[in-house]
């Protein structure tokens, strides 16, 4: 069933789970027929849509590239075993990695998770910063009670993908043009110190 959360080690899903926790942050929206944001920076927003708060926050990811790397805060990711606990959210998962560039007509998933131990306020938000994550991981949130119970989860298509960011390469041949005006420079430089 879509949008249902699914109990997982020792987190139980309480009575009543809604499809409330957003992530957010710096982005572009994933073109239909995905949904979800494209994150562009390393950091990410956790909130609630109605406002509510919660004792914890866990951070759900699934990756087509291998197991989900990197840390949250800090925290290293824990593998997790199928099926993802969010019941319904991998064909969600797979059609924004697929529109997003991310994986070709198959997508072999993994998942991972990170338990925060940050509490959510109340009508707030916290953000969560990201470090050595793919580029290409598909990012849930979920809110916890004080019982340590699921109460809120971000919707099947309300993922937030880290888009890993652009790093310009050149090409050799630039490299080589680069390399033969610097050589230049340093003979001119030391026929100018000799004489």
């Amino acid at each position: 069933m879509a949008d249902t959360c699914n109990s997982f080690l020792a987190y139980t899903c309480a009575t009543g789970v809604h499809n409330g926790a957003f992530i957010g942050g710096s982005g572009t929206p994933i073109a239909s027929p995905g949904a979800g944001l494209l994150l562009s920076g390393n950091s990410f927003t956790v909130s609630t849509h109605n406002g509510a708060g919660g004792a914890d926050v866990i951070i759900l990811a699934a990756s087509a590239n291998g197991t989900p790397t990197g840390t949250l805060d800090g925290i290293l990711f824990n593998s997790l075993n199928n099926p993802f606990p969010e019941g319904g959210a991998t064909g969600a998962i797979v059609t924004n990695l697929q529109t997003a560039g991310f994986c070709g007509s198959t997508c072999n998933l993994s998942f991972a998770y990170v338990d925060l131990g940050k509490a959510l306020p109340a009508n707030g938000s916290i953000t969560v910063t990201a470090s050595g994550v793919g580029a290409g991981t598909a990012l849930y949130a979920e809110v916890l009670n004080s019982k340590g119970q699921i109460i809120y989860i971000t919707a099947n298509s309300g993922s937030g993908i880290t888009g890993g960011g652009t790093s310009v390469v050149p090409e050799p041949g630039s490299l080589t043009l680069m390399g033969t005006g610097l050589l230049g420079l340093a003979a001119q430089l030391r026929r100018k110190l000799r004489g």
